[in-house]
């Protein structure tokens, strides 16, 4: 009884007995609630904000949809388990090579708090997790038939990923021809919605080229709603202005 008092007063959106997660716009919980089989959310890597953006996104879909929720995480799969053991988790953190060498943002303290989070979602039964990081050649390719594989009408599956992959259109501002994974996936015929995270300056541990703690550019973005659409040249269909963010450094060194 205490717990749902708690989530009247704070106005927060409870899942089962002890989770309760922040509200998110709107058109983020109408973006939720639609017949989609995936939600793409792309993020700049290594910043303490978008794990928590995402979160709340995974966290509201338990509520809001009537789907099995699955979060996909842009790492390799049997890497780190999430198995509900905390344990667990933290001694396959320790040990992987992914972790203690690709210092790219994917591997942040945000990134390990998030998946701290989660496994105690799988550990209460309200969430499953899957990894969908490829090493191939054709690697944006290789990621959306694992997609393909995972989909399902009784699932929804929500996806945090590097903010080009989840473009729906082919090409970028620095690569027109580069081939995205969520053009791959729409092009398969995916009922899916893509949001930016948008940052507006700070800093992000991130490889541009060098992997180290970047500082990020401001953009003018008076006037606009938190969540807006997206212009077709972007590749994005809706963008969730973030703000000014914060590095967050590598778990393991």
């Amino acid at each position: 009884m205490r717990s749902g008092i708690l989530c009247f007063l704070f106005s927060v959106v409870c899942v089962g007995s002890v989770w309760a997660c922040e509200p998110v716009p709107e058109k983020i919980s109408n973006i939720i609630k639609q017949n989609n089989e995936l939600i793409l959310v792309g993020e700049m890597h290594g910043t303490l904000e978008s794990p928590h953006y995402f979160y709340e996104i995974v966290c509201n879909a338990i509520s809001l949809s009537e789907k099995q929720v699955v979060a996909a995480i842009e790492l390799f799969d049997g890497d780190v388990p999430l198995d509900g053991d905390d344990e667990h988790l933290t001694r396959a953190v320790k040990r992987s090579d992914v972790w203690r060498k690709n210092h790219d943002g994917k591997t942040s303290e945000a990134m390990y708090e998030l998946l701290e989070r989660f496994n105690l979602l799988v550990k209460d039964g309200k969430l499953k997790v899957i990894f969908f990081d490829k090493d191939d050649e054709a690697r944006d390719l290789s990621m959306a038939m694992t997609f393909k594989e995972h989909l399902s009408d009784d699932a929804l599956i929500i996806a945090l990923t590097g903010n080009r992959h989840n473009k729906i259109k082919h090409g970028n501002s620095w690569d027109p021809n580069s081939k995205n994974m969520g053009a791959y996936l729409k092009e398969m015929g995916v009922k899916l919605s893509s949001i930016n995270l948008l940052t507006n300056g700070g800093n992000a541990w991130v490889c541009m080229p060098n992997c180290t703690n970047h500082e990020l550019s401001t953009r003018n973005l008076e006037g606009y709603e938190d969540v807006f659409d997206a212009s077709d040249k972007s590749g994005y269909q809706y963008h969730w202005i973030v703000g000014r963010v914060n590095a967050s450094e590598p778990k393991v060194r």
